[in-house]
């Protein structure tokens, strides 16, 4: 097996876990909306702020992606 087949294999092994950290980015995410009401474009921890939101949102992303491909995938199976 490649080591591209292998690193599927493994993380589509961990497929119901997936859920549980889509559902804790999303309770970041909530938290993030709320960091944006009391920053101002201005302050000095605005740019944390946005990449926070960047890493939040990237890593949404890629839980998302990867548990489609990884459902699809064990239903062609």
């Amino acid at each position: 097996m490649s080591r591209r087949t292998t690193a599927v294999e493994l993380v589509c092994g961990q497929r119901e876990q997936i859920p549980v950290a889509l559902a804790v980015m999303i309770s970041m995410s909530v938290l993030l909306a709320f960091s944006f009401v009391f920053v101002s474009p201005g302050d000095e921890s605005f740019p944390i702020l946005v990449f926070d939101a960047v890493l939040i949102v990237g890593s949404t992303a890629f839980f998302l992606v990867t548990y489609y491909y990884c459902t699809k995938r064990a239903m062609d199976d």
